[in-house]
């Protein structure tokens, strides 16, 4: 039984269609077509790191926690359809999932 949640590290890359649009254009972007998404999985918790500055191949992170893995991928499947990612805004560049202290959990089990 997993006892610790799931963290999802997504690397995106902002294409120049995403940055060519003003800060406000952006901003209704993703109030109306990014955070409805989320709403509808208030299990999974969301937080968002910049990075354009420290990385020439992702502008930014996202983190993504939850405890149901297939939650997630339903999630998933729903920003991945989104105008974000398939208008081309966003290309995902990477996905880590991942398990905060998870040997934690191994070395119990073995004892």
């Amino acid at each position: 039984m997993n006892q610790h949640p799931f963290t999802i590290f997504v690397h995106l890359k902002a294409d120049i269609s995403w940055l060519a649009l003003n800060r406000q254009e952006r901003k209704e972007f993703t109030q109306t077509k990014v955070f409805p998404i989320l709403k509808n999985y208030p299990d999974i918790r969301h937080a968002h790191f910049d990075a354009e500055a420290f990385s020439g191949i992702t502008s930014d992170i996202e983190m993504f926690t939850c405890d149901d893995i297939r939650r997630f991928y339903s999630f998933f499947e729903e920003f991945r359809d989104s105008e974000l990612i398939s208008k081309g805004f966003f290309s995902i560049v990477n996905i880590f999932p991942t398990i905060a202290d998870g040997y934690v959990e191994f070395e119990a089990a073995k004892t």
